[in-house]
């Protein structure tokens, strides 16, 4: 999954990014900056820790993300950057700044309504360029259904609301898919704030603003978490001890991705590797075959399912799993479930 930061000047994407990724790429803004940072992040899950113990692989390997920093929008311009990238993101993480370096008095619910009216605006005018354009096409030459749902979301837009409030069918979202909307997205609203301020919940204006986007907010102070990922494992956990934090920020806003995204992980395990792989929800055994392998969904015939949890409570020994009638036969029906183990088993 690829997930993009974006925000304006000075609001922390590029610190975020820091934090989450490990790199050390120079901050501030710069309005000539056009190059976009990418970093691959493994995805934390003590799951594959345990069962790395327990089967004691070659390999193992996590599941990962992909996080993108986009060059700052400017303020001034009130546009947004690198639209098109932007686009072929799977989630956007949109950074507000709630803290003050220069002694002005933040704005974050005016700045998170401004980045996500200018989402509306991109959207509205990829509908009606496109409306524009199949109303000089002839009605036997084009897509009839499409056009009606795409006119269907006009004055939705119009009205200054996100595709994500328009109440989608499944076969509607997948129809639009080409479209790569941004306010169809799912997105979550990273609030940059002070130290001090790490335990408040988000003030009643940009609560209700998230509300009415349907965006997830989510506090964090880059900054600290930039100087926490710069430490040593054992004093990143003092430091995030005093701070309240249970875990590193790369953790909790994963897992807050993972959730927001209806994304779960099943494992693959044996003596050459452990691997946790990412579905969507409620998956079917045959397409989640089809995340390890094509050629697997393709030629699916059955898949050995069991639990982490029941592997875990033999020690990993897979016959006396089975004897204890807790190692399944499963068809290409059944709906894989978070902490699952599979064996697939298929003919090409």
């Amino acid at each position: 999954m690829k997930i993009g930061l974006y925000g304006y000047e000075n609001a922390g994407a590029t610190t975020l990014f820091n934090a989450i990724t490990g790199f050390d790429i120079p901050t501030g803004f710069s309005g000539d900056r056009q190059q976009t940072h990418l970093g691959t992040v493994k995805v934390p899950d003590p799951r594959l820790d345990v069962l790395t113990r327990l089967y004691n692989p070659k390999k193992t390997i996590h599941a990962e993300l992909v996080f993108s920093d986009f060059p700052a929008a400017s303020r001034e311009k009130k546009a947004l950057s690198n639209v098109q990238e932007a686009k072929s993101m799977d989630m956007l993480v949109l950074l507000v700044g709630a803290f003050s370096s220069d002694g002005s008095t933040p704005d974050p619910a005016g700045e998170l309504e401004n980045l996500l009216t200018e989402m509306v605006i991109v959207d509205l005018e990829h509908v009606s360029k496109y409306l524009e354009k199949q109303r000089k096409v002839p009605a036997a030459a084009k897509d009839t259904r499409l056009f009606a749902l795409v006119e269907r979301l006009e004055p939705h837009l119009e009205a200054g609301l996100p595709l994500r409030t328009f109440g989608l069918t499944p076969e509607e979202e997948n129809a639009l898919r080409g479209f790569a909307f941004l306010t169809q997205k799912p997105a979550l609203a990273a609030i940059n704030v002070d130290e001090s301020r790490l335990a408040e919940k988000p003030d009643e204006a940009l609560a209700k603003l998230a509300v009415h986007h349907q965006v997830t907010p989510f506090l964090l102070s880059a900054r600290v978490e930039e100087e926490i990922s710069r430490l040593a494992p054992e004093d990143q956990e003092l430091f995030l001890t005093d701070l309240g934090l249970s875990e590193k920020l790369s953790g909790r806003l994963l897992r807050a991705a993972y959730d927001l995204a209806n994304l779960m992980s099943f494992f693959t395990v044996g003596p050459d590797e452990v691997r946790a792989w990412t579905i969507r929800k409620n998956t079917p055994a045959k397409q989640a075959a089809g995340a390890i392998h094509s050629d697997l969904e393709k030629g699916f015939i059955r898949a050995e399912v069991f639990t982490y949890d029941d592997i875990v409570e033999v020690n990993g020994n897979e016959a006396e799993l089975k004897k204890r009638g807790k190692l399944r036969l499963e068809g290409k029906e059944y709906i894989v479930r978070d902490g699952d183990i599979l064996h697939v088993r298929f003919n090409v």
